[in-house]
């Protein structure tokens, strides 16, 4: 009875380590560090710019603390994770999942 314990304590712990990762191949890291990264620093700067000129009338809003939250999710946030964060040559799992906005 403990040898069948064991083994099953073994086989599980085996069975662990058997998960693999894919990783990002050279052509995809490459095509993350010429043309997508610096678009990523671009779209960070503009939505950064825009999140600003926008923050007056965000104020303004029903809810303003809900409306400035995410505003600044869309146009700050996910862009600085998407270039700054992200490893290089993976391009999921940055953003969070959509949230709708219940008026």
């Amino acid at each position: 009875m403990k040898k069948n314990i064991i083994i099953l304590i073994l086989c599980s712990f085996l069975s662990l380590s058997l998960v693999a990762k894919e990783v990002p191949s050279s052509g995809e890291m490459m095509f993350d560090v010429m043309p997508i990264r610096p678009l990523g620093i671009a779209s960070f700067l503009i939505g950064t710019t825009i999140f600003v000129a926008a923050l007056p009338f965000s104020v303004l809003a029903a809810n303003p603390e809900q409306v400035i939250r995410q505003n600044a999710k869309r146009l700050v946030i996910y862009p600085f994770r998407f270039t700054f964060q992200r490893p290089i040559g993976e391009f999921y799992g940055y953003m969070e999942e959509i949230e709708f906005v219940s008026e």
